[in-house]
């Protein structure tokens, strides 16, 4: 039917090329000058009769006897009009003829080159609207396509931030692997590469994200998201003191509105607090990075437990619900995190910082709102 179509389209186009080409073009050729002549005669005879240089008896007779001669220009040139054809013809019947056979297949030509005329129909109700697109498909695709084309650094680089923010966190750090590999050392995807890392290991700097972290200082020493895990890791390590001078350096650095401003400030409002002996605390940062997956998982579920407990008791500290919502994104348990930023914003109602506070970690970490 499509074919059927095409093809009546490009007969209707051929036949009216052909057609215009067919009619007869006449042209007055040097009679028209003739004729311009004699009614500028006629145009001067009547300024004549208006400024009383000729009498209206003689201006009669003028433009009678020039209006015969117009008339007997017109018939001339009507004459001499057949004759002027027969020399065109045969070129207007070649034109006609090459637009008839040449542009049908010239087109069918091109269309077989560039076309696909084997291409199965796509009906609109199985086409992908607006309203049916998901990052997920995108991110599929995109997938397809490194699968087919691993030298691709580019794809790399894109898709490794939108891994990050889904929460798939060894799927980024393979993906900043490769775009480092293939571009070339950047300092802030380095930077990247170890906060991937650390995401993946539950929020402990382990060696090779450390590794990562500081190979991106040596490239960048004000790399702003290497500095921040780089002071994550020191105050794992117990350096408290150590950790608070690297913060408050970052602090100072950072532009207001910065994404991770808000964990920065965590973090010194931490490490202002007394200082809790082991008994109390449990067991440190250190003592966790060095369990076994499954255990330091569990380990930090407790410690995450123990917060939600404490802020579901007295809901008014927005640093321990930014801390919360924070450690539910690096635990994978996102819905978790989702009921905290609503259980945050009900508790912090009356918290004029409170809201604006949470949006931003809230865009930060990709939550629904």
């Amino acid at each position: 039917m499509l074919w059927a179509v095409f093809a009546m389209m490009t007969f209707a186009i051929v036949l009216a090329l052909a057609r215009s080409l067919s009619e007869r073009r006449e042209s007055f050729g040097d009679h028209d000058s003739d004729v311009a002549f004699y009614r500028g005669l006629l145009a001067e005879a009547d300024d004549d009769v208006r400024c009383g240089l000729v009498g209206p008896e003689d201006a009669m007779a003028t433009r009678a006897e020039i209006g015969r001669r117009l008339l007997a220009s017109l018939d001339s040139a009507s004459e001499s009009r057949p004759h002027a054809w027969p020399r065109w013809q045969p070129r207007r019947t070649a034109a006609a003829l090459a637009i008839a056979l040449v542009l049908p297949l010239v087109a069918l030509a091109s269309y077989l080159k560039v076309g696909a005329p084997n291409q199965p129909d796509m009906p609109i109700a199985s086409r992908r609207t607006g309203e049916d697109f998901t990052l997920a498909a995108a991110i599929s695709e995109v997938e397809t396509r490194l699968k087919g084309h691993p030298n691709d650094g580019r794809g790399f680089q894109v898709v490794a931030p939108i891994y990050l923010r889904m929460g798939r966190f060894q799927d980024a750090a393979h993906a900043y692997r490769a775009a480092l590999r293939l571009l070339g050392e950047n300092a802030e995807e380095r930077a990247s590469l170890g906060q991937a890392l650390t995401m993946a290991a539950d929020g402990v700097v382990t060696a090779e994200a450390r590794g990562a972290i500081d190979q991106a200082l040596v490239d960048d020493p004000k790399q702003p998201l290497a500095r921040f895990f780089h002071a994550l890791a020191v105050e794992q390590d117990g350096d408290t003191d150590r950790a608070r001078q690297l913060w408050e350096a970052l602090e100072a650095d950072t532009p207001a509105g910065a994404p991770w401003m808000d964990a920065v400030r965590q973090h010194l409002d931490k490490s202002s607090r007394p200082t809790q002996s082991k008994a109390e605390a449990g067991r440190s940062r250190a003592e966790v990075a060095a369990l076994p997956p499954e255990q330091r998982r569990d380990a930090i579920r407790g410690m995450v437990g123990g917060l939600a407990e404490k802020l579901s008791k007295d809901g008014h500290d927005l640093q321990g619900w930014l801390q919360l919502i924070r450690s539910y994104v690096v635990l994978g348990e996102r819905q978790k995190a989702e009921a905290a930023v609503a259980s945050a914003r009900a508790q912090l109602a009356e918290d004029a910082q409170a809201p604006e506070r949470i949006d931003e970690l809230v865009s930060q970490l990709g939550l629904k709102r």
